[in-house]
């Protein structure tokens, strides 16, 4: 009885530690909770156009990658984003560990 109770509890505390796939959801919030630089005004810009690329299907992790790529060049091409940098790191990378996780 006792080994059944142990093994119970075991499984309990690490089915809380397993890590899930992130979402578009998860993507989104962590982008509007970053704190950015007063100048950089676009962070819910930048954060809707990641959802909208993160709604898409993709092929493959690679194909999905270079979605997110693409909102930073987008971006890029729209206004001067300097002050706007560590965001789109940031977010670029949570979008990437959401295509790596949810792609192939």
């Amino acid at each position: 009885m006792h080994k059944l109770t142990l093994l119970l509890l075991a499984f309990i505390l690490l089915s809380g530690c397993s890590s899930h796939a992130p979402t578009m959801q998860d993507v989104r919030s962590y982008c509007r909770s970053l704190s950015t630089e007063s100048e950089c005004d676009m962070q819910g810009n930048a954060c809707e156009e990641y959802s909208q690329v993160l709604l898409k299907a993709y092929s493959s992790a690679s194909d999905c990658r270079k979605g997110c790529e693409s909102v930073q060049q987008k971006m890029q091409r729209q206004m001067a984003m300097q002050n706007c940098r560590q965001l789109f790191d940031a977010v670029e990378g949570k979008c990437n560990e959401y295509c790596n996780a949810n792609y192939k």
